[in-house]
């Protein structure tokens, strides 16, 4: 009789457990690639925004982006950062129309490599009515600058350099003809007994409090690496070396790179508003017995102020 009870009662556990109406967990899918991002951000009404007069070619440099990453957001929630292409599963309200945040994003380098949402655009929001186990793409993606951004250095290469030797009679950056970009780049070659580099902005000021700054480099190197950094002037302690990022070789594969700076000029700034800096770069081979060779397809300095996601 006792054991007839216990097997009533699990076989009643059991028809509780499976009568019970289970939540329909099946998801919908979006699909992102880096198609989808390509040429990204509108600038057709740039100058007017802000109050520039930038030329096409300052345009496409402008606009240009290499946007590997998103980071994602479903009706609030935070679905994470992805790496293009992805195919992300979602949990949306069936019952109702659901909002996709979508933030590009940059893998910035300091002392490691971090991925962080580029903060200089506004995020693009779409609206879906989604279905179970469909894949789902996004119309056309299009990003518009923030209003309070900035360019201080934006070298396009296509007439003049602003980056000089740092010491007179050394190796200087020149102007090439690229055949397979089709458009003016900058170019430095070390020959023969020449294993050094060095080049530099003007000093410019830029403002340390509640900005966001970014230096960014499309760059490509054969059998040399290349050091950036940043020069500070001021009347008290003269000029200060800070040294940022190593660009190894490239081996003539086209990179491009993203320096956050802004935590440095913030404490060059101090009790400051404000600092003088130089933007330097220099350069050096790895093998004496080869040319070393460097080229750069822009090189920029992007800056906003707060308040930014």
């Amino acid at each position: 009789m006792k054991k007839n009870y216990f097997l009533f009662v699990i076989i009643l556990f059991f028809l509780h457990i499976f009568s019970c109406k289970r939540p329909d967990i099946t998801p919908a899918y979006l699909f992102l690639s880096a198609e989808d991002f390509k040429d990204c951000i509108d600038v057709s009404n740039f100058n007017n925004e802000f109050d520039t007069s930038y030329d096409d070619n300052e345009l496409d440099v402008v606009k240009k982006q290499y946007f590997k990453d998103v980071f994602v957001s479903l009706n609030g929630t935070e679905l994470g950062y992805w790496q293009l292409p992805c195919t992300i599963p979602l949990l949306p309200n069936y019952s109702n129309e659901d909002n996709i945040r979508i933030v590009p994003c940059v893998r910035v380098i300091n002392t490691v490599v971090t991925t962080v949402q580029y903060p200089f655009v506004t995020p693009v929001v779409y609206f879906f009515e989604f279905e179970r186990e469909k894949i789902f793409k996004v119309p056309k993606i299009e990003y518009k600058y923030v209003p309070s951004v900035e360019f201080p250095i934006l070298e396009t290469f296509v007439q003049s350099i602003n980056f000089k030797p740092i010491e007179p009679d050394t190796v200087s950056m020149k102007i090439w003809q690229d055949e397979a970009l089709e458009k003016d780049i900058g170019r430095i070659v070390l020959k023969d007994s020449v294993s050094f580099f060095d080049v530099g902005t003007s000093y410019f000021y830029l403002l340390g409090k509640g900005e966001r700054q970014f230096w960014e480099i499309s760059y490509k190197s054969i059998n040399g690496q290349m050091t950036t950094y940043l020069n500070f002037q001021n009347t008290i302690s003269g000029i200060t070396y800070q040294s940022m990022v190593v660009l190894p070789s490239t081996s003539g594969v086209w990179k491009h790179t993203y320096i956050d700076i802004t935590d440095i000029i913030r404490q060059a700034c101090d009790v400051a508003s404000q600092v003088s800096v130089r933007l330097g770069i220099s350069g050096n081979k790895n093998n004496d017995s080869f040319d070393a060779e460097f080229y750069f397809e822009y090189v920029k300095l992007i800056t906003m102020a707060a308040p930014y996601y």
